[in-house]
């Protein structure tokens, strides 16, 4: 802490000291400046302008405020590695000095103190400001690099400067709130314009909105006279559905009574015919008796006939028996000699055999052989029809179950459009009926029409239909779409002279627009665009990006959501994986505002064809019909080879069947031989006849059977007698059973009429009844739809909304449609509207209140900023004018002095208020035939800017002001030398008056002769190889040599 206190006699802000410490080309330095004008002289590179570098870089200054592009490091001197600066100023009057010190070193970090203690530079700028010190003000800091920055300044800047040099306290700030205040207005006038503007537009926007909202209520009113249109058809419908009801309810019991009188016949007739039936039964039962009787009599007669005839027979054997065998004795001889030939015939045969068919052991060889290979070809057979029942198996049970799986599924997901066809028809019947008639009539038609488009459109994956059902309207999702607007004319002709009002149509045709590259976007957690979504003809794709831009509306997903404000403002409208953005500008103000809503689940598009599921099917198709293909191909495969098999195995069979055949033949003739061997034998060996004996045995035998054959007639017509009495009781019966047979036929037609009859009316009860529970339930139905649209009340019922309007209304439904259809046609001539018109409108008043109350308050604040700006600016041009006006005698005077001519003024580029334009114009002319020219960097010659810059310097110098010191660095440098001198004793004269600033010149000389003031200190800077330390100069003691030496040389 400085021990040195301010008696008094110094400006607060005064230099006391600056010590120099490595700094630049200084080691070690310290410089004491005198209180009025100190002279720093010195050759060139000596290091004058170092100690102007190190007052600004000491106080706070930049090394751009010296004038060079110079870094803080490089003021550290060359071989040391830190610097110092050590400035002691004064402060106020019986206060001690203050000092700053400022350390640094090649790194450019500096660090302060104050009073040897660390601070922030803040707070040394704010030390060095209340001191009025002014480092970076060219009006008190004029480095030597900077000289000819002066001339350049413009009168702005040059104003700015001045008042902080010599202006009033405040002037700077005044001057500064003048501009905001300016400013302030002009924004306050600006914005004022605006809102008036934009009131005006919103005022002409919200006239416009207002014819729409009186047409979208009259459009209302209508609908809302066709809807009671509609109740009034329903009450018509419910009336008359009463009505039939007790129609109904009225057959139902006519008919009951029929059916029960009905009943009452039908009863007693079944019972008579229970009883004919039973008679019916008794004479059945006594005729299968009798049937009975009679068939077994039949037996005994047939019997007795078989034993008759037998007996016939017997005779006839016994007569030819006798007859055979006498002619057999007769034949004896020769029928052995025949029996013998066959014998010779038959040995012929078997060596015929055995010559031509060989050994019968070979024959049997060849079969065991035949047999064998036909037991392996059987069991090869055996294998490949169990290989191809295998495949056939496999086809069956698995393969053909499992396409008619895949098909099922397939043609369930593609049955999509029948479930959404019936989803229409619920929303809207004259759609749906305009679809049915469009299939029908489609040839009318010269280019493709496309059905509404919730039946046309299928998305990748069945969630994205809940984006666009919120982002296209049910309206548009049941239109049609039409390439050729004649077709869509005739299309509503069409179905307008069918009675379907409630059809809507669109025209478009043509590809729809890209949608850009979404991995763009794809850091905000966007995948796709909507477009991107879609599966629909191209007319409907380009319909949804022109009337909705969906090829600009993308999809994305929490992430989105959690990072909805980085969404870029071009795009208006997204959503996310459960909400839907909406950005909207207004188109007056510009102003945007967004909404936030959460998306429903779909509901004309909730059923959509997956495309993928249906694409993975059909490829699972593929390869099971692949596998039936190739399972196919193998049983065709065996059915080959089978085939191969087994007509080898036939040919084998018909080998075995001949070899067989052949030793059958062979078996066969021995056979025989053995037989005719044997018959041989027995006619050789068969005894003598006795022709007598074999008469009277046959005489015998033949009565016997006469005998017999008697007493089987006698039996026979006996049974016969009984016969023909059972036939009588059988025909009696007979008679009677068809009597009671036609009974039972008429009484079963009789009871089959009324039967009939009854089964006709409970068809017809149950028909009444079904009416009348369809009646009913529809009548419920209509009653609670009646209710639901008027506040729960029915037309017959207090408090029913609209009574006079309902009841003004005609009774009769065809003229209800009429009236209906009036309506709607009314309606549709009107603009259908929208709902957030009222809603926009809702807005725009509001905004127009509140555009207006900032129009009011504009106006006052207007007002109130001009009342201020007047106020301040009463205080702060006087004053400004005042101080020009002395800074320009001053300077006047002084060029005067110079023979030159000079004027300081006030310049206005703009009007009065516009104080960014004031500044303060220097005039100058240095030869008498040349007229008054700004001081600027390019009409005046660099002596001329130099000589102006410093006598301008001078003016400020010669009014008191609070600034504590100046400092210019080599200002002469290159001055006519007459001006040179006559500006130095200007100078002389005004910094040695008293209460004038300290102020310092940095020279490289001395003007010989110069009248010096004793205020004057000259401070001489010199550098060399011997050069003492500046603490051991003797300064009193080369004073007294060169006293010495001067009054030797008198």
């Amino acid at each position: 802490m400085s021990q040195v206190v301010n008696t008094g006699g110094m400006r607060a802000g005064c230099i006391y000291r600056i010590s120099l410490k490595n700094f630049i080309t200084y080691k070690e330095v310290t410089l004491h400046p005198g209180k009025s004008l100190n002279l720093i002289i010195g050759p060139n590179g000596t290091g004058k302008s170092t100690i102007v570098s190190a007052i600004i870089l000491g106080l706070g200054g930049s090394p751009k405020a010296i004038g060079k592009d110079t870094k803080l490091e490089q003021f550290v001197k060359t071989g040391t590695k830190e610097a110092t600066i050590d400035i002691e100023l004064y402060q106020n009057p019986g206060q001690r000095n203050v000092i700053i010190t400022m350390t640094f070193n090649r790194s450019g970090a500096p660090s302060w103190r104050i009073d040897n203690r660390p601070a922030e530079k803040k707070r040394v700028q704010a030390l060095i400001a209340s001191l009025h010190i002014q480092v970076e003000n060219l009006c008190q800091f004029l480095p030597q690099h900077k000289v000819h920055e002066f001339a350049a300044k413009l009168p702005s800047e040059r104003l700015r400067d001045t008042l902080a040099t010599v202006g009033p306290p405040g002037s700077v700030e005044q001057l500064d709130e003048l501009k905001t205040l300016r400013a302030e207005k002009n924004d306050v006038g600006t914005r004022l314009q605006s809102n008036k503007k934009e009131l005006q537009g919103l005022e002409s926007r919200h006239n416009m909105l207002q014819k729409d909202i009186e047409a979208l209520q009259e459009r209302k009113e209508k609908e809302k006279e066709i809807e009671l249109c509609k109740v009034k058809k329903l009450w018509l419908d419910y009336q008359k559905l009463k009505k039939d009801v007790a129609e109904h309810l009225r057959e139902s019991k006519e008919q009951a009574s029929k059916k029960k009188q009905i009943d009452r016949v039908i009863a007693p007739l079944e019972t008579d015919l229970e009883n004919v039936k039973g008679v019916v039964n008794v004479f059945e039962r006594k005729q299968q008796t009798i049937n009975t009787e009679i068939h077994k009599v039949h037996e005994q007669v047939s019997k007795i006939m078989d034993s008759i005839s037998n007996n016939v027979g017997q005779l006839e054997l016994i007569e030819s028996a006798f007859m055979k065998k006498v002619e057999r004795h007769k034949n004896r001889k020769k029928e052995l000699i025949e029996e013998k030939s066959k014998l010779d015939k038959l040995n012929m045969d078997k060596t015929s055999l055995r010559e031509r068919l060989g050994d019968p052991s070979n024959l049997q060889a060849d079969l065991n052989k035949t047999l064998k290979q036909i037991s392996v070809t059987s069991a090869q057979c055996k294998h490949l029809r169990s290989q191809k029942l295998d495949a056939q198996y496999e086809i069956d049970q698995n393969i053909t179950p499992q396409l008619r799986q895949h098909q099922n599924r397939i043609r369930r997901l593609e049955d999509v459009n029948e479930i959404r066809l019936r989803t229409l028809a619920d929303k809207n019947e004259d759609t749906y009926n305009a679809v049915m008639w469009l299939r029908d009539n489609m040839n009318k038609f010269q280019h493709p029409v496309y059905e509404p488009m919730m039946l046309q459109i299928n998305f990748t994956d069945p969630k994205y239909a809940q984006y666009l059902e919120a982002t296209v309207s049910a309206r548009d999702l049941i239109a049609f779409t039409f390439e050729c607007k004649d077709d869509m004319n005739l299309f509503s002709r069409s179905v307008r002279s069918l009675n379907m009002r409630m059809v809507n149509a669109v025209h478009s045709r043509g590809a729809p627009e890209q949608s850009d590259d979404i991995r763009r976007l794809s850091y905000l957690g966007f995948q796709t665009y909507l477009v991107d979504t879609i599966k629909a003809p191209d007319p409907i794709l380009r319909f949804l990006c022109k009337q909705y831009k969906i090829h600009k509306i993308p999809i994305g997903n929490q992430h989105t959501y959690d990072n909805f404000a980085k969404v870029p403002p071009n795009i208006t409208k997204f959503f996310t994986e459960r909400h839907i953005f909406t950005i909207r500008v207004s188109a007056y103000s510009g102003a945007k505002s967004s909404s936030t809503r959460e998306i429903k689940r779909a509901r004309l598009l909730a059923n959509t064809i997956d495309l993928e599921q249906i694409y993975s099917l059909q490829n699972e198709l593929t390869v099971i019909r692949q596998s039936e293909s190739v399972k196919r191909a193998d049983i065709q495969r065996l059915d080959t080879q089978l085939q191969d098999l087994e007509n080898n195995l036939r040919d084998l069979s018909d080998t075995r069947k001949n070899i067989e055949g052949l030793l059958k033949q062979i078996s066969l003739n021995g056979r025989e031989i053995k037989m005719q061997m044997e018959k041989i034998t027995d006619l050789t060996n068969e005894c003598t006849f006795d022709l007598e004996a074999e008469k009277a045995a046959c005489r015998a035998k033949r009565k016997e059977s006469v005998v017999k054959q008697r007493k089987l007639h006698q039996e026979l017509l006996s049974i016969v007698k009984v016969v023909q009495k059972k036939m009588i009781s059988k025909e009696l019966c007979s008679v009677k059973l068809k009597i009671s047979r036609d009974s039972i036929v008429d009484k079963e037609a009789t009871l089959r009429q009324h039967k009939e009859k009854g089964r006709e009316m409970e068809d017809i009860l149950r028909a009444i009844q079904q009416r009348l529970d369809t009646a009913s339930s529809t009548a419920k139905q209509l009653q609670t739809e009646i209710k639901r649209s008027c506040d729960n009340k029915l037309p017959s019922e207090a408090g029913f909304p609209n009574k006079w309007a309902f009841d003004s209304l005609p009774n009769d439904p065809r003229a209800i449609d009429d009236h209906c259809g009036e309506l709607t046609t009314r309606m549709n001539l009107l603009a259908p509207g929208d709902e957030q018109v009222i809603q926009e409108n809702q807005q725009l008043e509001i905004k127009i209140n509140k555009l207006r109350s900032l129009v009011n308050n504009s106006a006052k604040n207007t007002r109130e900023l001009e009342n201020n700006l007047r106020k301040i600016k009463s205080q702060w041009l006087p004053a400004l004018e005042s101080l020009v006006q002395n800074i320009n005698v001053k300077f006047a005077e002084m060029f005067h002095n110079l023979s030159c001519a000079g004027e300081v003024k006030i310049v206005k580029e703009g009007d009065d208020d516009d104080f960014e334009k004031y500044g303060i114009d220097i005039l100058v002319k240095f030869r008498a035939e040349e007229q008054l020219s700004r001081l600027t960097a390019y009409v005046q010659s660099g002596g001329e800017r130099v000589l102006t810059t410093g006598v301008y310097l001078m003016a400020l110098q010669s009014l008191s002001s609070d600034v504590p010191f100046r400092c210019v660095d080599e200002i002469n440098q290159g001055m006519d030398a007459n001006y040179e001198r006559r500006m130095l004793e200007m100078l002389i004269q005004i910094t040695t008056q008293n209460n004038a600033s300290q102020y310092f010149l940095l020279t490289p000389k001395l003007l010989p002769n110069l009248q010096y003031d004793a205020k004057v200190t000259i401070h001489t800077v010199m550098n060399g190889k011997h050069i003492m330390k500046h603490h051991s100069w003797q300064q009193q003691n080369f004073l007294a040599n060169a006293r010495k030496y001067k009054s030797s040389l008198t």
